[in-house]
This record gives structure tokens, sequence and C-alpha cells, in this order.
């Protein structure tokens, strides 16, 4: 009995010992590998470099000829490293090189492999190489059962490019993954002008979601061109659609929608008023400063608040309109005036005109009480018992309620 524990003790105390020496060794290889790596970068590199910015036709030339095959681990990290960093013509014979050099035909079959993470990097890997001959495959890897994969393959294809790598990433904007959804309109966005046709083409057969995106990415990229299409959007069935279609139109700015913009802050659905009265602040509609004004009177927070928020973009002439509002009988049309003559720093101003005399003085206390009124004097307590003028703060402690005043004052 005691001989069998000893022998036991013995045999686990050589399996440590074993599993000791593997770690170690293996740890000592790996250094070994990773300083044989970087010096043969230190030698490899400037060759890498040579062809990039040089006139030789082939990097086979420009490294003398030939690469050994240790040496082709340190050859791909390079290229893989500056191709990421450089654009133009330096950009385009490192992403040839890669394909010269058998590298791409490596990263299609790793796209085929059996272990997800190897799929992922090879996508990863095509996208910086620019394989524009990739294109079907990854467009194949975005039904991958691995989100991951999926998502490097969708940023592959925004990095490769072209036509032919935009129809896929439209359709798989219809992801139910709403994250995923997000992420590939953040890509079909950095491919610019190139997807604004397929996104219009594709816009009838996308879900809920896709079409919500589309527009989105529209606006984002300022497609001109979509101007149209979109004002058409603004007679969709469905709410959401027309709001953010409306929200397209206001990010591209164009004046010559402010018509139908206006039409929208009717709209039966709150959303589509909302967004039409930011865009109308988008575009600097002075014409629409009437609607604007009765949108304050709107039943939901949104739309006053995207109006009130016009209303200011729109300057002078919307910051007076502001001011005309404080005697609305509406108090939610007056509030959100207070709040944003607060903020725009028309109270400061009207404060400090207490100063002055006739005419200026007698709008300035008209405004002030128009706030007093309307129950917003946190501001005006503050700069009762803070402005720099005596004569401002003695004004100002006379027009505020008695309260208010003795409050200041302490």
């Amino acid at each position: 009995m005691q001989g069998a524990l000893i022998v036991t003790v013995l045999s686990i105390a050589a399996l440590f010992l074993v599993l000791t020496i593997l770690i170690v060794v293996g740890k000592a290889w790996r250094e070994f590998r990773d300083g044989w790596r970087r010096t043969r970068r230190r030698a490899l590199e400037p060759l890498v470099l040579k062809y990039a910015h040089g006139s030789d036709a082939s990097v086979f030339s420009a490294m003398g000829g030939a690469i050994a095959k240790r040496d082709r681990v340190v050859v791909e990290m390079i290229l893989l490293d500056h191709v990421s960093r450089v654009r133009g013509i330096e950009h385009e014979r490192l992403c040839r090189a890669l394909d010269e050099l058998g590298f791409v035909d490596r990263f299609l079959a790793n796209l085929r492999g059996s272990r997800w993470f190897r799929r992922a990097k090879a996508a990863e890997n095509l996208g910086l190489a620019g394989a524009k001959r990739a294109t079907s495959q990854l467009a194949a890897a975005l039904t991958d059962e691995v989100p991951e994969v999926r998502l490097r393959a969708a940023k592959a294809l925004g990095l490769v490019g072209g036509r032919a790598a935009v129809f896929p990433l439209v359709n798989a904007l219809t992801e139910p993954n709403r994250w995923s959804t997000i992420r590939i309109a953040d890509i079909l966005t950095g491919m610019g002008g190139e997807v604004v046709k397929e996104l219009m083409d594709a816009f009838p057969k996308l879900n809920a979601h896709a079409k919500l995106a589309a527009l989105d990415i529209l606006g984002r990229i300022h497609a001109l061109e979509a101007v149209p299409w979109l004002l058409s959007r603004l007679d969709d069935p469905e709410s959401n659609v027309r709001a953010r279609a409306a929200h397209a139109l206001g990010a591209i700015g164009v004046v010559d929608a402010a018509p139908v913009l206006r039409k929208a802050l009717t709209d039966a659905a709150w959303p589509v008023r909302a967004m039409a009265a930011k865009a109308l602040g988008r575009v600097h509609d002075l014409e629409a400063i009437p609607a604007l004004c009765v949108a304050l009177r709107d039943r939901e927070w949104w739309v006053r608040a995207n109006a009130a928020e016009a209303l200011k973009l729109a300057g002078p002439p919307g910051l007076e309109a502001l001011e005309g509002v404080l005697e609305d009988a509406d108090p939610y049309a007056t509030h959100q005036a207070c709040l944003m003559l607060q903020g725009a720093g028309i109270l400061d101003r009207r404060v400090a005109e207490l100063a002055g005399n006739g005419e200026m003085r007698s709008a300035a206390t008209l405004v002030i009480l128009r706030f007093v009124e309307a129950g917003q004097v946190s501001r005006l307590r503050e700069l009762a018992a803070t402005h720099a003028e005596a004569t401002v703060r003695e004004a100002l402690t006379r027009l505020l309620p008695q309260e208010t005043a003795t409050g200041a004052a302490r």
C-alpha cells in the first residue's frame, strides 16, 4: 500500500517535471523564433519597401530573384503590416506582391478551412490584400455560421471595393443581428458613392431594419444623386421610412428639399414631424419659420425640441421668432422657446441690455418678464446675484418675483 502511494507521488512529480520542461523549452523556442524573425525583418524590410517605392516590375527582382521558404512568413508579416498604412501606388504594389508571392491563394484556402478563427483571419487578410478576385468567396463567407467570420468578410469586401462587392454587402444589411447591421452600414458608408445605386435598387426587397439602415447610409455619404429618390420616400406608407428619409435629406442639406419637408411637418406620425423639423434646421430654411413656430405646440416633446433647435439654427430671424413665441398661450411652446433662447445666449444678452436706455431696455425687460411668467427663472436668479453690473442686478431684483429675488440676494 505504501509502495503504491510512493509510486503515485513519483509519477505525478515526473509528470509535472516533464510539463515544466516542455513549457520552458516551448518558451525558449518561441523567443528564439521571434528573435530570428526580428533579425530577418530588419534585413528584408528595406527590400520590400524598395519595391513598394521603386520601379521594379516584380517583388522577386527587388529581393534578388528569390525568397527563401523560411523567409516567407516574415515577408508576409512585412507586407500585411505596411499595406494597411500606405495609399496610392505603394498600396497597389504591395497588394500585387501579396498576390504574386502566393499569399492570396493561401488566404483563399484558409477561408475554406474548418477552424473559424483561421477563416476570420483569412477574410481580414484578403481585405488588406485588396484581392478583387476573392470577392465571390468573401461574399459566400457572409453566410458563415460564425458571426466574427461574417463581419470580417464584410469588412474585407468594403476594402476590396467595386460594384461586385457592394451587392452582397447590401443584402447583408438584412442580418437579424442589429449590431451586425450597424457594422455593415458603417462599411458601406466608407465605400462612398459606389453604393448609392445598389442601395436604391435593392431597397424594395430589404427588410424593415435594412431599409432604415440604407436611408441612413445615403444621408451619411451625402448622396446628392439620391435626393429625388429620397423625396419620393416621404410618401412611403411606412412611417419609419418617411422619418429616416427626412433625416437623410437634412443630413445631405439640400435646400430644394425644403418645401416637401415643410409639408412633412404635418405628417400624422410624430417621428416624421420630428425628423422633418430637424432637417429644416439643417437646411436653414427661413420660409419654414412660421411652420416651425406652430410645431412648437406639438403634443410630442421630440417635435417641439427639434422645431426649437431648427429655429435657433435659422439665425437672427429664427431667434426673433422664438422671442415672439414667448407670448404664446401654449405653455409647452413657451417652455421650448425659453430653453433655446437661454442656450443660445440670448437671455444673457437681454439681461445685459437692462443697463441701457430707451427702447433697448424696454425690449429686454419685456423678454425677461416673459421668462418670469413661464417660470424659467433659474438663470435669472443666478445673474441677479452674480452679474458684474450693479444696475443690472438691481433691475433683475425688481423684475423677479419677491421670493425669488430674496433667494438671489442670499
